[in-house]
């Protein structure tokens, strides 16, 4: 297995002009990225950059970031990718947490980061990698520098990445990812997407995303191309992959059910895509998906803590994230971690067969990662069950469960039959103190664009597919989520008064039984 710099020099050897990357109607070939790769290593080693110092990068999707990113893992260093959503407040808490040695970001981004580098105590100045004027950057011209004289040895064991979950409460956590952690994940995610000599992996997802760099490496070990655009659109995103010829369209759960709510159009299955992969599919639109866009949906699963994908489910079974890849074993464990029969919901739990393949820790933080790492397992937090034929299916969070009525409520459930919803875009469910003891439910809503949704038309709709002891009490519309770093959203940042809700008891309308 090859380290990022090794794949880049091997098919720059052999697939020179063959192109690597597409952007705004501008190719990069294989030797091309090699060239700039190159440069790029050399403009930070000569300003001072060096192996084993993490660098935190605050760029859009554009080729120099993916020049850039490489160029700083040639030379060793640890990469740190923040959300380009952020504000003042989402940088400061990364920047404390990860104490980075150099800033990189673009000129949008400058006095944010400026303001929470002071908030921190620190008066660096900030590395751009286009010409500015403000007093407190310095430029760096990564595309004009003499290539790296010297590079460290390669080594799959050495940190490439510090990856921030987003995780739905509490502070987020650094996840320290090595070289093995990449390629490993890269190469399960061709057998996924079932990558061949021809095609084009279509890539959208924002660099901060773990998704995007193994896409990049999934081109580097199989020697196909990427189209990248600078973000997700959902009413030019099909357009771009014809455009571009993408075959292989990579989607999280809520890509999907954006697409599905596209108006219908006679050309949406005349489009290049063979494989549709990813994680977080929406059952109920699976085979709509598939129908309408002639695709096929290949659904995986992982954790960061874990593995790119632990799970593949590469025959189709409906709704399930897969079986095991052949680096893991898995089980379905009790609170008291025992094992579970078939059928029966409980913690997803993965052990590695072999050495070095799940992250090394949370950075510099021995509490938590003691609470995921145990006797030589990951326990993911996540609940799930599987089938008498071994494949297993995920149930949502083990922390995003609620106590109702005297039952527990899968917060997930709730949310993706919301989900479904036309006029909805995204929603979050959480719990809050009831006056008879355990919790109620409570429903942030996000609509979609132009819609209109009346609060008990919402619960109506959830009547057809929850138990009348999983339909949300409290209903509170917004204009936007707060999110963390992959942009899952942030539970504990949402308001928690409810003087402004919709309260379903005070409507007088009774739920079914």
């Amino acid at each position: 297995m090859l380290t990022l710099t090794q794949l880049i020099d091997a098919q720059a050897e052999h697939r020179r002009d063959q192109t690597f990357l597409t952007f705004e109607g501008t190719a990069t070939s294989f030797g091309e990225l090699q060239r700039r790769v190159r440069m790029a290593a050399g403009a930070f080693q000569r300003a001072g950059f060096a192996e084993g110092q993490r660098v935190m990068i605050m760029m859009g999707n554009r080729p120099q970031h993916v020049f850039a990113y490489m160029g700083l893992v040639a030379v060793g260093c640890v990469v740190v990718e923040v959300s380009i959503h952020f504000k003042r407040n989402g940088i400061e808490l990364q920047l404390e947490d990860c104490d980075p040695h150099h800033v990189i970001a673009d000129p949008a981004h400058i006095d944010d980061i400026l303001a929470a580098l002071q908030a921190v105590g620190r008066m660096d100045l900030v590395t751009t990698l286009v010409p500015d004027e403000h007093p407190r950057t310095r430029h760096l011209a990564v595309d004009q520098c003499p290539p790296a004289a010297a590079l460290p040895a390669p080594s799959l064991e050495r940190w490439q990445a510090i990856s921030y979950t987003s995780g739905t409460t509490g502070r987020p956590k650094g996840v320290v990812l090595t070289e093995r952690f990449f390629q490993v994940g890269a190469k399960n995610a061709a057998l996924l997407s079932d990558v061949r000599p021809s095609d084009t992996l279509f890539l959208w997802e924002p660099f901060y995303h773990v998704a995007a760099w193994m896409s990049f490496i999934v081109a580097l070990q199989h020697g196909v191309s990427v189209a990248l655009v600078e973000r997700f659109s959902a009413s030019q995103c099909w357009n771009q992959i014809r455009k571009t010829r993408s075959t292989l369209f990579h989607y999280l759960g809520g890509a999907m059910n954006i697409l599905l709510k596209l108006p219908p159009s006679p050309a949406d299955a005349e489009n290049p895509v063979r494989i549709a992969w990813g994680a977080a599919a929406p059952a109920r639109s699976w085979r709509e998906f598939e129908a309408r866009f002639g695709v096929a949906i290949r659904e995986g699963y992982g954790i960061s803590e874990a593995q790119n994908f632990t799970h593949l489910n590469l025959e189709g079974q409906l709704g399930s994230i897969g079986k095991p890849v052949e680096e893991f074993d898995c089980w379905i464990a009790d609170d008291h971690g025992q094992k579970v029969p078939p059928g029966v919901v409980g913690e997803i739990v993965v052990r590695p067969k072999v050495p070095n393949v799940t992250m090394v820790g949370y950075f510099r933080d021995p509490t938590r990662t003691s609470e995921v790492l145990r006797d030589g397992c990951v326990y993911t937090g996540d609940l799930g069950y599987v089938d008498e034929d071994g494949y297993y299916y995920y149930s949502g969070r083990k922390k995003d469960s609620l106590r109702r009525r005297g039952e527990n409520v899968s917060a997930w459930e709730v949310e993706r039959v919301i989900n479904a919803h036309p006029a909805v875009e995204e929603s979050a469910v959480v719990g809050v103190t009831s006056e008879m003891g355990e919790q109620e439910i409570r429903v942030f809503v996000q609509l979609a664009p132009r819609q209109n949704l009346e609060p008990l038309e919402l619960i109506k709709w959830c009547e057809r597919d929850l138990a009348y002891y999983q339909i949300p009490r409290f209903v509170d519309f917004v204009v936007e989520f707060p999110r963390g770093p992959t942009q899952r959203i942030r539970k504990s940042d949402l308001p928690v008064t409810l003087a402004a809700s919709w309260d379903l008891e005070k409507s007088g309308y009774k739920v079914r039984r």
